[in-house]
C-alpha cells in the first residue's frame, strides 16, 4: 500500500509540474502576442499621423497655388508677385495688390511647420517655408524662373507619406546637394541657386510637386511650382 501511495504521489507531482511549465508557456506566448499587438498597434498610430502631417503640408502648398492662380486672374504677372512677409521691412508699404502675405494682395498666411514635422538635421536656413522666383524647373512650359514654394527640413516619414500621395511611391528622389540650392532662393541663405533639371534629379522629372532629399538623406524637403509662365 505505502509503495502505490508513493507512485501516485510522484504522478501527481510530475503532473503539477508539467501544469506549472504549461501555464508558464502561455503567460510567455501570451506576452509575445501583447507585445506585438502593442507595437503594430503603435506603427499604426505613427503611420496615421504622418499621413494626417503629410496632408496638411500637401495643402498648405495647394491653398498657395490657389491664391497665385486668383492673384494671376486678377491681373498680376509672375514678375510682379512680392514675396515680402509681415514681419520684414516694406510689407505695409503700398502698393499692395501684388504682395502675396498682405491682406490687401494675396491674403496667404505664412505657413509655419509644427515641431513633429520638423527634420531632425541643423540645417541653414531653418527648418520651415520659403517661397521665391528664383531658378528653372527643366520641365516646366517656361523657360524662365518659376515661383517656387518649399517645405525644408522635414522629416523622412512625412517626406515617405507626402510621396505617397502625390506620386502614389513611398520612394524619395535624391538631389546630388543640398535641396535649399534648387527650392530655395539663394538670398534667404547667403548661397547661390542651380535650376532643376532631369540631369540632376532624375526621378523628379514631369512632378510640379515632391518630396526630396540630398545625397546623405540626412535633409528633406517638400517643393511645389506655384507659378512657371
Amino acid at each position: 500500500m505505502k509503495t502505490k501511495t508513493y507512485r501516485y504521489q510522484g504522478q501527481s507531482g510530475n503532473a503539477l509540474i508539467y501544469i506549472l511549465i504549461a501555464v508558464a508557456l502561455f503567460a510567455a506566448l501570451s506576452m509575445t502576442l501583447m507585445g506585438q499587438t502593442r507595437n503594430e498597434s503603435v506603427d499604426e498610430v505613427d503611420e496615421a499621423k504622418n499621413e494626417m502631417y503629410a496632408t496638411q503640408v500637401i495643402g498648405y502648398a495647394a491653398q498657395a497655388k490657389s491664391i497665385l492662380d486668383q492673384m494671376t486672374f486678377s491681373g498680376s504677372k509672375i514678375a510682379q508677385f512680392d514675396f515680402t512677409l509681415p514681419n520684414e521691412s516694406g510689407f505695409n508699404t503700398a502698393p499692395h495688390i501684388h504682395k502675396i502675405y498682405h491682406p490687401a494682395g494675396g491674403g496667404l498666411l505664412k505657413g509655419r511647420i509644427p515641431a513633429s514635422v520638423k527634420g531632425t538635421a541643423s540645417t541653414t536656413p531653418v527648418s520651415g517655408w520659403y517661397m521665391g522666383r528664383f531658378n528653372n524647373v527643366e520641365w516646366t512650359a517656361s523657360s524662365g524662373n518659376e515661383i517656387i514654394l518649399t517645405a525644408y527640413n522635414i522629416k523622412e516619414s512625412v517626406c515617405k507619406q507626402i510621396n505617397k500621395q502625390a506620386s502614389g511611391t513611398t520612394s524619395i528622389p535624391v538631389l546630388p546637394g543640398d535641396p535649399k540650392t534648387y527650392l530655395i532662393d539663394g538670398t534667404v541663405f547667403s548661397g547661390g541657386n542651380s535650376d532643376l533639371t532631369a540631369t540632376d534629379c532624375p526621378a523628379c522629372e514631369g512632378f510640379m510637386s515632391l518630396c526630396v532629399s540630398n545625397n546623405t538623406a540626412s535633409i528633406f524637403a517638400f517643393y511645389t511650382v506655384l507659378a512657371d509662365w
